[in-house]
């Protein structure tokens, strides 16, 4: 593991401090999980955090895919 160093002003370690005991950790791990929360995963693209996130209620929209991201075809 590597050691570093995060300046927070003194609201953001009381929010971070407050949640991190909610959680039962400690305030190195709960920030250790907001930066693998904001980071892609492995080997994926960005967007694939969001895989399965919307639904859509059609049951064809993986037929459709092109439709539903770039919006209807002219």
């Amino acid at each position: 593991m590597i050691r570093t160093q995060v300046s927070l002003d003194a609201q953001e370690y009381a929010v971070a401090k407050m949640e991190a005991k909610s959680l039962g950790i400690s305030v190195a791990e709960f920030v250790r999980r907001a930066v693998r929360e904001a980071l892609p995963p492995r080997g994926q693209g960005a967007w694939m955090k969001f895989a399965g996130f919307v639904e859509t209620g059609n049951p064809r929209s993986s037929q459709t895919v092109d439709e539903i991201v770039y919006g209807q075809k002219d």
